[in-house]
């Protein structure tokens, strides 16, 4: 703290609060910036291998659908036909070979009868037919087989691997696409973690900053009171305390209160004398500049209820070098009004009783009372609207006479209350 009095000039630094708690703050937000930025970035190369093991698995997919529906048409268009030939092939050979097989069986037959052959020789090319036979019953079965079930089986099966690595590719989609979403979500919240973060470290660096209190203007420094005491060197503050202010000495005004009574008289732009307790002897003159719609909630409290208005009153041609000081105290007095030219009485010759105004009027050679109809006053007169007259004489010790009047009426048993001041 610079002491007060100073004269500084807009930015010069003024009051130093204590860093300590916040720098703390600051050392382990950045850590923390650190870390998420990590995160963050970890984030972001983690969408990026999603990204590419979900090409990989779709393409890998992709892949082994198009090769189940090449396996598919291989075996219906390739290898089916080809056993079918290879089969009816063999079925043709058979046959050529068992009618070949009959023939020389009947060649046999005639050459065994003539002698040229021998049984035994005709019961081997027998054997042979049977052979032949057999081979082409064996052929016909496989192609029968191979017609009848196996084609139909190997194409149901293929067709469903088929249809199964289509399915399965809508699995390896869903999923790449979940693996990515996840990622893509991982990241945004990583890096709304970040900012989040970093806004927090970019408060508390401003907080660092706010630690020191800079004069927002040209001024002298004035301490604030806090308690009616004014803030010292090693005390804890609290939010929106008012630490300090600025007075331009060239040029001040008076803060005054206004009794709530009093507050409906009060406008801006009244002319108001103004008298420094400090210096007595210097008149100072100024007008209403703001009147406050709220009442001082402080002064209530202090006061035990009062409510006063807090009322800002400028100085004309203040005197800069008269050595007046912010925060001295002042009277104020405020020309709300000015009295008419009608009948006007010191306070002292007016009594109330009841809520009725009195004064005593001189006829001949004693005092009357008589009722008044009051108007506006100040503190030392007042205006009678009815019951005087110019010219007329009033006693001054009013509220003594109409005490006496009220004892005389007590006796005689009339009813009343005790006179008050006006």
């Amino acid at each position: 703290m610079i002491p007060e009095g100073t004269q500084v000039r807009a930015g010069d630094v003024v009051i130093q609060l204590d860093p300590s708690e916040i720098n703390d703050r600051h050392a382990q937000q950045r850590i923390t910036v650190t870390q998420v930025n990590a995160a963050a970035k970890a984030a972001a190369e983690e969408l990026k291998i999603q990204r590419n093991l979900a090409a990989s698995a779709i393409a890998e997919a992709q892949l082994t659908v198009t090769l189940a529906e090449l396996d598919r048409r291989k075996y219906l268009e390739g290898e089916y036909q080809v056993e079918l030939n290879d089969l009816r092939g063999s079925i043709a050979l058979a046959e050529t070979d068992l009618q070949d097989a009959h023939d020389m069986v009947e060649h046999f037959e005639k050459l065994v009868r003539k002698g040229f052959r021998t049984p035994e020789q005709l019961e081997a090319k027998i054997q042979a037919v049977e052979r032949a036979r057999y081979a082409l019953s064996r052929d016909q079965e496989k192609l029968q087989v191979l017609e009848r079930f196996t084609k139909e089986r190997q194409q149901v099966e293929l067709t469903a691997k088929a249809a199964e690595t289509i399915r399965e590719l809508e699995r390896v989609r869903s999923s790449a696409n979940a693996a990515v979403s996840k990622a893509e979500t991982d990241l945004e919240v990583a890096l709304a973690t970040a900012e989040l973060e970093r806004e927090q470290l970019r408060r508390i660096e401003q907080q660092l900053k706010d630690c020191e209190l800079r004069a927002p203007v040209d001024g002298t420094v004035i301490y604030a009171k806090d308690k009616n005491k004014k803030i010292e060197l090693g005390e804890a503050v609290r939010f929106k305390q008012l630490m300090f202010s600025l007075p331009d000495l060239s040029e001040m005004k008076v803060m005054a209160f206004v009794h709530e009574s009093e507050i409906q008289q009060v406008q801006a732009g009244m002319s108001a004398k103004i008298r420094v307790d400090a210096f007595p002897d210097l008149p100072l003159v100024g007008e209403v500049a703001e009147i406050s719609t709220y009442y001082d909630a402080t002064r209530h409290w202090l006061s035990g209820g009062v409510k006063e208005y807090a009322t800002m009153i400028s100085i004309d041609r203040f005197p800069a070098d008269a050595g007046i000081k912010p925060g001295m105290t002042a009277q104020v007095t405020i020309q709300v009004g000015q009295l008419s030219e009608g009948v006007i009485v010191p306070v002292a010759a007016i009594a109330q009783q009841s809520g009725r105004s009195f004064c005593f009027r001189q006829s001949e050679h004693r005092f009357e009372r008589v009722e008044v109809t009051l108007g506006k006053n100040t503190e030392d007169y007042v205006e009678v609207l009815t019951g005087l007259g110019p010219g007329d004489a009033v006693a001054l010790d009013s509220r003594s006479r109409l005490a006496d009047d009220w004892a005389a009426g007590s006796q005689h048993g009339e009813s009343g209350v005790p006179p008050a001041a006006f």
